[in-house]
């Protein structure tokens, strides 16, 4: 049998139809282009029956977990099972076009040995005109983002400001380096993981491209739902955790994140009252482990050249919450 161009890592926690709609997705593009496709699937103690009913190909794994440790623990055990020299992180509820997996291998054969990551393009299932993700960023103080996520899309297709890394809703990334920095941090358990490890693979020196060619369509939070309190406590803890590794250390750094965090907090606020409070509050709680990660990473030599965007205004970052947030008042799923 001929060797995989191309592993995709799939976790499912009562994921649905929309699993199997994924993987059909991914094989039909995969044989569009004539690549031999390696399907992980890591169900994370579903509830429901969507695994029991896809149809696998012999080169395809499943693994199935007893519990729910969290994504970053389930993609880490897709990685490992994986063969091929480049690595699809795919959520569930992921539909790809005909061209996908035929545009990120030509852009992968043509990449750097630098190159890492590797983006597509990702819109909104439900507004196909509305740009989902076209990459992450941090600014100069520390604050990450999905860069022109809400925008509508406009050819021809281009981010408006270049890429730090990839989101693991959906990202093309190099097997050996994603394995030596190893792999998804499983402290922050599910969202803002890619985050972190864009910054790890920047600071190793690793670079980001990205591939309009390579559309997929995503809603997002089909399993926590986009405003349910569990993803709201998640990204406020995360966000802190985040902070405190990554952020900038200055006086001035470090007030504005605070000054954006508790707007953040309030704005979230009005939909969950306590979540975002409690969140924040559960971070505390990881403050040696934090600690700990700090001091080994800082053993390693950093190589990163990311240029970090201007601090977005408050105003600015409200506005972007918002325009993701309110999509469904303009096409609702």
């Amino acid at each position: 049998m001929t060797a995989p161009r191309m592993s995709a890592v799939v976790v499912a926690w009562n994921s649905g139809g929309a699993l199997g709609q994924c993987l059909d997705s991914l094989r039909a593009s995969a044989q569009q282009a004539d690549a031999q496709l390696e399907l992980v699937v890591v169900d994370n103690a579903s509830t429901d029956t969507a695994v029991d009913e896809l149809r696998l190909e012999p080169q395809d794994v499943v693994i199935r977990n007893p519990v729910n440790a969290g994504y970053g623990v389930a993609v880490t055990q897709g990685i490992a099972r994986s063969s091929a020299a480049w690595i699809l992180l795919v959520n569930p509820d992921l539909v790809v076009t005909p061209a996908f997996v035929g545009a990120l291998l030509a852009a992968a054969d043509a990449s750097g040995p630098n190159v890492a990551t590797l983006v597509p393009e990702m819109r909104f299932a439900s507004r196909p005109d509305v740009v989902n993700c076209r990459g992450l960023t941090v600014d100069e103080i520390g604050i990450p983002a999905e860069i022109d996520a809400g925008m509508p899309v406009v050819e021809p297709t281009s981010p408006s400001i270049a890429a730090l890394g990839g989101s693991s809703g959906c990202c093309l990334l190099r097997a050996e380096p994603l394995r030596r920095i190893g792999g998804p941090e499983p402290m922050y358990f599910a969202y803002l993981e890619d985050v972190d490890l864009a910054l790890r693979l920047d600071c190793a020196g690793h670079e980001t491209t990205f591939v309009p060619e390579a559309i997929a369509f995503h809603e997002g939070s089909a399993s926590t739902g986009a405003r349910s309190p569990l993803k709201v406590h998640l990204v406020a803890r995360n966000r802190r955790l985040l902070f405190r590794l990554h952020g900038p250390r200055s006086l001035g750094a470090t007030a504005w994140r605070a000054l954006f965090d508790v707007a953040h907090g309030a704005y979230s606020s009005f939909t969950t009252p306590l979540a975002p409070w409690a969140g924040r509050l559960e971070a505390l709680r990881f403050r040696r482990y934090v600690r700990f990660l700090r001091r080994s990473r800082a053993r390693e030599t950093c190589t990163g050249d990311y240029s970090s965007p201007p601090r977005a205004t408050l105003r600015e970052t409200l506005r972007r919450k918002r325009r993701v947030l309110h999509r469904d008042a303009r096409g609702k799923v």
